[in-house]
């Protein structure tokens, strides 16, 4: 919908489980910026082990500390992906059934996708400080449509709650 400022929200509700699709919104800038540094990031994995392979070091000491920071780095890439992937996603969609909420950012065949098991996961609420919908799962806040407008936000939280959690007294 060019030039609106709603975002789709799809509800596909079914007798086992509720499907919930939000579009996004993409931030061009963020997302450049986390590409430049997933290109940077692969070069420099190339030069470490180019230089690891290569036997440039002839000092064990050295290969030690390569090897110690490139096991830092491989953490660092799998950080930077799982960021890079979340602003490139143009959807989110939340899958609950009575047993899991899932929720998944795709890109193609990728993207992220966190499983809660729903004997952990609080009735959804609105949250004043992210401005988006949230629910709580143990000690974890989690935060999902962050473009939503309040009203849709309440709108899916209201939803949600309805059917999967009726004894909450947030539904309004």
């Amino acid at each position: 919908m060019p030039g609106d400022n709603h975002l789709l929200i799809e509800y596909d509700d079914g007798l086992e489980r509720s499907k919930v699709t939000i579009s996004l919104r993409r931030r061009w800038g963020v997302l450049v910026l986390y590409s430049f540094a997933l290109m940077v990031w692969i070069a420099m994995l190339v030069i470490f082990l180019a230089y690891l392979i290569g036997g440039f070091s002839s000092s064990i000491v050295l290969t030690i500390l390569l090897l110690v920071w490139l096991v830092i780095w491989l953490g660092f890439g799998r950080f930077l992906w799982k960021r890079w992937q979340h602003q490139a996603a143009g959807r989110e969609i939340l899958f609950v059934d009575r047993d899991k909420l899932i929720i998944r950012r795709p890109i193609s065949i990728l993207g992220i996708t966190t499983a809660y098991d729903m004997g952990h996961v609080s009735p959804l609420y609105f949250s004043d400080i992210h401005k988006c919908p949230a629910f709580d799962y143990a000690y974890l806040h989690v935060y999902f449509g962050q473009d939503l407008r309040n009203q849709e936000a309440e709108e899916l939280i209201n939803a949600i709650n309805r059917r999967w959690f009726p004894e909450s007294d947030i539904i309004s």
